[in-house]
């Protein structure tokens, strides 16, 4: 009776699979996932100009953002990662018109935001205060201190940002946030051609205005979606309900009992990056200025797929409201498929034309000829990488974040960056080693996180 049961399961999710039903629920998150992808990306545009525009300067200027970004990312990993969790019971109990629900879920989330903003500003000052234990070439410390120094103002508005983003697109006002990502990409790009090279006479403050306009932007982009929030007639029913102090108290303590270990298991994976990083800066410069740009690049298409994620969050989201089994499979499935789909194409201009790819941020031919072959193993874990994305996320909708965490410690402490160091210390790999680390521990994190959302989706525990 068992293996009947078994089989008759199988023989569901295999019909799934070649229905209509599928093919709708592509359809919804795709038109879901679009404009999320596009808001993902002009966030990570502004990064790329930003980059692109400090190429210009020198490759200490390269170098100095490359090793300040492990500094104030790791920073503010961990909120990212606790506001990750938001999308989806946000969505579920949106999806109910639950007003009550949705506004104690508000409110805990903007205590959410002051708590991390004090402690991600204290834990950005230490960084900056033990700078030299990186120890990085001294011309690019120096350049690296004093950007972090002014990145300290941009914290609150970055973190008030990530919040009201992630309420507004739970909400399903997806093309919404995507204009305004793209206006502020636009805002943001102008304002560091004026202040990096101090064009129409004003001031030339180099990679500085790059952490002064980042706050400033981000800041603009979060007053004007509260004030959406605050105004939009098809959300009075959330901001017309009544909460109490003691469930919003018990949802920021949901809130960081869930979200810290999604955050610790991004700070896991980003700090990899991180030391990675730190090593390749204990090596040269210019190895470091080719790891930057082939960090870029696959930077770009990793925010694409978050994206994806989220929209694949807001579909688990709504699909628990109800209690479903399959829609739960089918939300998830969507994501994966579109987000391998859409990788394709990365994977592909990385695989083929590596050094053209490189050429677009700088000219001097080592740096180049050093980035491409990063770029050709970027490409080699593209698709593990959106796999490894979609389903961590997909994770974070049903609720399971501490296994994923010890999966990823492992993933990358215990396998990957021990080969990576021999290879890149030992071996004289330089940044190649590192860069087979991250091939290495992203596949690893791929196959298990897929494979675990669909066992504990098979089992019902969600």
């Amino acid at each position: 009776m068992k293996k009947m049961n078994v089989a008759t399961r199988t023989n569901k999710y295999s019909r799934l699979l070649t229905s209509g039903i599928l093919r709708r629920e592509l359809r919804d998150t795709f038109t879901l996932a679009l404009p999320l992808m596009l808001g993902e990306l002009s966030g990570m545009l502004m990064g790329v100009a930003g980059t692109l525009m400090l190429g210009h300067l020198s490759d200490t200027a390269l170098a100095a953002q490359s090793i300040a970004g492990v500094v104030y990312i790791g920073a503010m990993i961990l909120v990212w990662g606790t506001l990750r969790i938001l999308p989806s019971p946000v969505a579920e109990a949106h999806e109910l018109r639950d007003g009550q629900k949705v506004n104690t879920l508000s409110k805990a989330a903007l205590m959410i935001a002051v708590f991390f903003s004090i402690v991600c500003t204290f834990i950005l000052w230490l960084g900056i205060q033990n700078f030299d234990v990186l120890k990085q070439d001294p011309s690019v410390s120096a350049m690296s201190v004093d950007y972090l120094y002014h990145f300290l103002y941009a914290i609150p508005a970055l973190v008030l940002f990530a919040t009201v983003v992630n309420f507004l697109d739970a909400f399903e006002y997806v093309r919404l946030t995507m204009v305004v990502a793209f206006v502020g990409l636009a805002l943001d790009v102008f304002l560091n051609w004026l202040l990096i090279y101090g064009n129409w006479g004003f001031p030339k403050w180099g990679m500085n205005a790059i952490a002064i306009n980042t706050g400033i932007v981000h800041f603009l982009m979060a007053l004007y979606i509260l004030w959406v929030i605050l105004t939009n007639k098809e959300l009075a029913y959330f901001r017309q309900a009544k909460t109490k102090w003691s469930a919003v108290w018990a949802e920021f303590k949901k809130f960081i009992r869930m979200g810290v270990p999604s955050g610790l298991q991004m700070l896991v994976e980003f700090m990899a990056f991180g030391v990675g990083t730190i090593i390749i800066g204990q090596i040269s410069k210019t190895e470091q200025a080719a790891h930057q740009i082939a960090l870029n690049l696959v930077s770009a298409t990793y925010v694409t797929i978050l994206g994806v994620s989220t929209a694949g969050m807001i579909r688990v989201g709504q699909a628990l409201a109800y209690r479903s089994r399959v829609r739960i499979w089918l939300a998830g499935v969507s994501a994966l498929i579109l987000g391998v789909g859409i990788m394709l194409i990365p994977t592909f201009f990385f695989l083929a034309i590596p050094k053209s790819v490189a050429t677009l941020y700088i000219n001097d031919p080592v740096i180049v000829g050093t980035a491409a072959s990063l770029v050709f193993l970027g490409g080699l874990f593209q698709l593990a990488d959106a796999m490894q994305a979609v389903s961590m996320s997909l994770l974070r909708a049903i609720k399971d974040v501490v296994q994923p965490f010890i999966l990823s410690f492992i993933a990358f402490w215990i396998v990957g960056l021990p080969i990576g160091y021999w290879l890149a210390v030992h071996q004289g790999w330089n940044a190649k080693g590192i860069w087979v680390c991250y091939v290495v521990s992203l596949i690893i994190q791929a196959y298990f996180f897929v494979t675990r959302f669909f066992k504990l989706v098979k089992k019902g525990q969600f």
